[in-house]
């Protein structure tokens, strides 16, 4: 049957087409999660921005996640689904299934377009030697904010490579292997036009909520995918947060992830989330995570945090050698930092997150490193450094020989780094970390808070 095509002030709409989201949402590596689910959420965002877009009422949606690395199974789930459009959400766990997948699912059926999303989607992943020749597996990719992009892509009269040329914020692959970028879009001066996926009851009642209250970074670390610096007006209002807040609770969510770069870097945005919670109350009946800048923490910041309860606040040290912090655009302010690690832990429980492998670094500096957080009030999380898009694998220097795994893109050898100096790091740490009851996975080590026996932790 012919589609309909009526003109709108936006786009030519289409309706009733059949779109699969896939994702692939990693299954934790051990058991410190215990109960709680973390379910992929960029990939909602876009669900929800399709399935709420009233010009296109007929769109069917698919969201496709097995949750395990099985490529048969994808397979055979999006052929017999029969997609005219296919949107690939990746991150560092699951580019390389995805590609291959795309790659076959493209064999098989060419007239589908194939577009990627995600963190990891960016020209400078797929123009590595593993991944190249985009332009025979996929048709356009998104770069940044995806929900409004996605939505226009789904509108296109026809679902055509020359169609998705068109698209403001669309990058698609050339015949030679070079990538043509549409303009972009002006930066919106609210967010709240956002459709939420908790609010539309699409997501999973009893997994871990995510809360957004900003976009964007106020900071440009080499090392962070946020990305270079850009400023981050555009923010939520307290009237979505505290929607968002109710639908969590509907939702029975046993956690609350805040997803902002930092509970403290954008001002209004933290009131917001401050007067939010005032209204409602949610946060404390919840578990609350974030990421904190003890740098720069205000009175405010303390109260909030009393306000809602113990929480779990992620604070990113990285390193403690101040050339090390400068090499890589981080700011740095010492004594300040370590006094407000005291004054948070005296309300509630942190973690000092520090990188193995960083570029500049040195296994002698690294451990000093590790010492040295292991001195303070506070657990500490030791990652391996990875070469992520929008950070190390564009922001890097060409000085830094950095060789990294195209597949998980974890860093082999840098500067200050050999292979063989990040192999016996690693393999110090697997042992320290039992040693101090704590775990490991992967790419990370953990090392609980010591207490003294007569002091008794903040409950978790």
């Amino acid at each position: 049957m012919r589609a309909r095509v009526r003109e709108t002030s936006r786009v030519h709409v289409l309706a009733a087409r059949r779109i699969a989201l896939v994702c692939l949402t990693p299954s934790p590596d051990t058991d410190e999660l215990g109960y709680l689910q973390l379910p992929s959420y960029g990939v909602r965002r876009i669900q929800a921005a399709v399935a709420s877009d009233v010009e296109n009422p007929g769109h069917v949606v698919r969201l496709i996640d097995l949750g395990r690395e099985d490529f048969a199974a994808y397979i055979r789930e999006i052929l017999e689904f029969e997609p005219d459009l296919i949107g690939f959400s990746i991150y560092v766990w699951s580019t390389a299934l995805l590609v291959a997948i795309a790659r076959e699912i493209k064999r098989r059926r060419p007239g589908a377009m194939i577009v990627f999303g995600g963190p990891s989607a960016r020209t400078a992943l797929f123009d590595l030697s593993y991944y190249r020749t985009a332009a025979g597996y996929l048709d356009a990719i998104v770069e940044g904010d995806g929900e409004a992009i996605f939505r226009d892509i789904a509108a296109l009269p026809t679902l055509s490579a020359s169609a998705m040329r068109d698209v403001s914020g669309v990058t698609t692959p050339t015949a030679g292997g070079g990538w043509m970028k549409a303009p972009g879009r002006a930066a919106p001066a609210a967010l709240d036009h956002i459709v939420s996926p908790f609010q539309l009851g699409l997501m999973t009642p009893g997994d871990v909520a995510y809360l957004e209250t900003y976009r964007g970074c106020p900071l440009s670390c080499r090392f962070c995918e946020w990305g270079v610096s850009e400023q981050t007006r555009a923010i939520f209002s307290a009237d979505y947060i505290a929607r968002e807040m109710a639908a969590f609770e509907a939702a029975r969510a046993p956690a609350v992830f805040l997803l902002d770069a930092g509970l403290n870097l954008n001002m209004r945005a933290f009131r917001n989330l401050r007067e939010a919670n005032r209204r409602t109350g949610f946060l404390k009946k919840t578990l609350f995570w974030a990421e904190i800048y003890p740098s720069v923490i205000r009175d405010e910041h303390f109260e909030f945090l009393r306000e809602i309860g113990p929480a779990y606040l992620g604070v990113g040290m990285q390193s403690m050698d101040p050339a090390v912090l400068r090499l890589h655009q981080r700011p740095n302010d010492s004594p300040r930092f370590e006094r407000a690690v005291h004054d948070l832990a005296a309300i509630t429980n942190i973690e000092l997150q520090i990188i193995l492998g960083l570029p500049g670094d040195s296994p002698e500096g690294f451990r000093r490193t590790l010492e040295y957080a292991l001195t303070l009030p506070a657990s500490v999380r030791a990652y391996h450094c990875l070469v992520l898009p929008d950070a190390l694998m564009t922001r890097g220097l060409p000085e830094w020989n950095m060789t990294y795994d195209p597949r998980d893109l974890a860093m082999r050898s840098c500067l200050g780094w050999s292979e063989e100096a990040i192999a016996m790091t690693r393999d110090e740490l697997d042992r320290r970390a039992m040693t101090h009851g704590g775990k490991k996975g992967r790419f990370w080590w953990s090392f609980p808070r010591q207490l003294p026996p007569h002091v008794r932790s903040v409950p978790a």
